[in-house]
């Protein structure tokens, strides 16, 4: 079986990741040129040795927004977790940053901008969380996850539509389609460990609910 196709949306989060590796590493050789050009006019100093470790800290940055756009156009289970988990770090930021403002008596300008990156990270913890992302990425909870959330029915197992429910383990053969092998010749089935379809032995994903079986 061939996983799900890339969502528009995971799409939308690998050019944003590009964009944001493109803009580190552009400001990464800005602050090493500045570290060089300070050196040769005041000698160095703790302002040029700041400028060349912030420099390098945003090269390393750059080239992870790279790797971790890969992870996400490839539908790679780490890419999914590091994207979960930097949103997660957004998100508790974001709100920190708007308790500081609020306590400080900031004006209500800054509290809305404070509140936007709170929205965002909160409707990518959502997205990523998805049947059909998680399915994409090989990852079988985000079921669960919608149900608690509103954003998929109850009562386990959910399936998707015009797709039987397995509330039995399956039988651990099945036949050959009729013209190609005797009717009687078994063959073995690898199970689904999520919702316990058969699939075949070879396949990567699950042919009823997408999650990765190796």
């Amino acid at each position: 079986m061939t996983r799900p196709g890339r969502p528009t949306g995971v799409a939308i989060l690998t050019v944003l990741q590009i964009i944001n590796g493109i803009g580190e590493i552009a400001f990464g050789t800005l602050l090493i040129f500045l570290y060089f050009v300070s050196t040769a006019l005041l000698g160095g100093g703790f302002i040029a040795i700041a400028l060349l470790l912030f420099g390098f800290v945003a090269l390393a940055l750059g080239v992870f927004s790279f790797v971790l756009a890969y992870g996400l156009w490839a539908g790679k289970g780490w890419g999914w977790g590091l994207s979960i988990v930097f949103a997660i770090i957004g998100l508790v930021f974001g709100v920190l940053s708007l308790v500081s403002s609020l306590l400080s008596g900031g004006l209500l300008v800054e509290s809305i901008v404070d509140l936007v990156p709170i929205i965002l990270y909160i409707i990518i913890l959502v997205y990523l969380n998805t049947r059909n992302v998680r399915a994409f990425f090989g990852r079988a909870g985000g079921i669960a996850f919608g149900r608690q959330m509103g954003l998929a029915p109850g009562g386990p197992p959910y399936m998707p539509q015009n797709q039987p429910p397995y509330t039995q383990a399956p039988q651990q053969t099945y036949y050959r389609q009729q013209g190609a092998y005797p009717q009687s010749t078994p063959l073995a089935t690898t199970a689904c460990s999520y919702c316990g379809a058969p699939n075949n032995p070879s396949a990567n994903f699950c042919d009823n609910c997408g999650n990765r079986l190796r």
